[in-house]
């Protein structure tokens, strides 16, 4: 009888032991999950429009420093977004897919250059009647005017949003009487010194 009292004792240390080994071995797991997590820069997977996908890509894009702010750079982080939103680098010796959202960087080589570089965007149809303006200033904030050179001009032009002290996102929209409802086909990321 003594010895059932001992085999039950260990026979309850045994599964006590096995129970806590694997609490802590989930622990463990999820501890270094987390550290994985934390030294790749956080995409969240958005539930949402592309529009709103867009947006949240273009200010991750806005914010990057001026080291990281060259094609092979945009190039890295697109492939983070590829997923969620159809994304293509302009290749001029390559056939471009009108349903992409075609992305070019290019660099200022003037000397003395205002704007030092940019990241230029062209949305297809499929995407610029979902994107209007009066998405951008929700998220980025006001406007401000570009001035005319020549007088009246037949289409827009385009509208200016600062986002910081040396950035800046020019939106060019469709020609349609109610600016802020007029859909964005081409943008601007500049990039001043």
């Amino acid at each position: 009888m003594k010895n059932s009292g001992t085999t039950l004792n260990i026979i309850y240390s045994i599964v006590t032991v096995f129970i806590l080994s694997c609490f802590l071995s989930c622990q463990g797991d999820q501890a270094q999950n987390h550290r994985k997590k934390a030294n790749i820069p956080d995409v969240r997977e958005r539930i949402g429009n592309t529009s709103q996908i867009f947006l949240t890509y273009l200010d991750s894009l806005v914010n990057l420093p001026d080291a990281k702010f060259n094609e092979s750079s945009i190039r890295s982080f697109n492939d983070r977004y590829v997923s969620q939103l159809p994304l293509l680098m302009h290749d001029s010796l390559k056939a471009q897919n009108s349903d992409s959202i075609l992305i070019q960087y290019y660099k200022n080589e003037q000397p003395n250059p205002e704007v030092e570089s940019g990241i230029r965007f062209l949305i297809p149809k499929t995407i610029a009647d979902s994107l209007i303006v009066s998405d951008f200033t929700s998220y980025f904030g006001s406007v401000t005017d570009e001035k005319p050179l020549l007088g009246i001009t037949k289409y827009p032009l385009p509208v200016r949003i600062r986002t910081s002290g040396d950035r800046e996102i020019r939106l060019t929209f469709k020609n349609d009487v109610n600016r802020e409802r007029a859909g964005v086909i081409m943008l601007e990321i500049l990039n001043y010194k």
